[in-house]
């Protein structure tokens, strides 16, 4: 079966004929196709080779938009939901999540039957998904923390990577937009893709393993790290500074909002998404203001200045050193 979008009628609205046999070529199979649905309109890339299928979709609505996804490619998924509030409920699984800015996870399933509904008016999802047989041999014996979850998708029993979903870092966040903005074509964009694969796979297993342990150690270093008061902060202040990127408020301003102290901020911060407040604040600017040269048609100067940044002097400067190259190179 390909895999399929379908409406609360069961009316499909997309089909893209991805098979394991794509996910296996030894050639790149690429696709990028415009959707539209009721009240929504979705942009969807598919990049498949060597095992790894990588997908991004970036959806705009008017309102809340749900649909079901259905597939029978068996592989491990890993989902990471950049921007956007989304519900999930994963049929195979018997459960359903709400996830938000920032958050991943990782499950197994032979067959994929989900249902999404996103909530925001503007939603991204990256995915890597990689087949059963790459996946195992890719990890091997693993460490600990892998263990468990590769020994089901072995027995071929679906698996859920965390019971809740965990979040991205910034090296997670930078490695899918250097997939997303790729330099290269032809064969050597075959192999850039497949290297950020395993590097994007690295990351997510590194920031979730720990350097050492099991996941009881694991959960008792979290535990002693913050306690879920403060970690449901924590979270609150990474979704306000995406949401307000182009105002953001001080830091003072930011621990009278969160009700954490600036020490707890700036140290809770960094423990949970291995970037500091104003690292992550700086890198989300640049993503967007990249996306906006990409694809709105402003000016540098209004991209500038849309981003929050007071000169597009300081902008280009701060452009240069995130990508190696000065904003005309991406300017349409």
């Amino acid at each position: 079966m390909p895999l399929a979008f379908n409406s609360d009628r069961q009316t499909t609205f997309y089909r893209n004929p991805i098979s394991a046999g794509d996910l296996n070529s030894p050639v790149l199979v690429e696709s990028r196709e415009a959707i539209r649905l009721d009240n929504a309109g979705m942009i969807f890339q598919n990049w498949c080779l060597d095992g790894f299928r990588l997908a991004h979709s970036v959806l705009e609505q008017e309102q809340e938009t749900a649909y079901n996804i259905k597939n029978d490619i068996d592989a491990i998924k890993i989902y990471f939901n950049r921007i956007g509030h989304t519900r999930i409920n994963y049929r195979q699984l018997s459960k359903t999540f709400s996830m938000g800015n920032g958050q991943c996870n990782m499950l197994y399933s032979s067959e994929l039957d989900s249902r999404m509904s996103h909530i925001d008016n503007h939603s991204e999802i990256f995915s890597l998904q990689i087949t059963r047989e790459c996946f195992l041999d890719l990890v091997g014996q693993g460490d600990g923390v892998l263990d468990e979850f590769a020994g089901k998708a072995a027995r071929k029993q679906p698996a859920l990577f965390a019971d809740r979903w965990l979040s991205m870092n910034a090296a997670m966040d930078r490695c899918i937009g250097e997939i997303l903005d790729c330099p290269f074509g032809e064969n050597l964009k075959k192999i850039w893709l497949r290297s950020k694969a395993l590097e994007l796979f690295v990351l997510f297993a590194h920031s979730h393993s720990g350097s050492s342990g099991t996941k009881a150690d694991i959960r008792a270093r979290h535990a002693r790290a913050a306690n879920p008061s403060e970690i449901e902060k924590l979270h609150f202040v990474r979704d306000y500074l995406v949401q307000n990127y182009a105002n953001p408020n001080s830091l003072q301003a930011l621990t009278k909002i969160s009700g954490l102290n600036e020490f707890k901020l700036k140290k809770g911060f960094r423990e949970l998404f291995h970037t500091s407040v104003m690292d992550f604040l700086i890198d989300y600017r640049l993503e967007r203001a990249r996306e906006l040269l990409l694809n709105s048609g402003k000016n540098i100067s209004e991209v500038a200045y849309a981003t929050g940044y007071a000169s597009p002097a300081y902008f280009g400067k701060a452009f240069r050193r995130k990508y190696g190259s000065s904003p005309k190179d991406y300017s349409i």
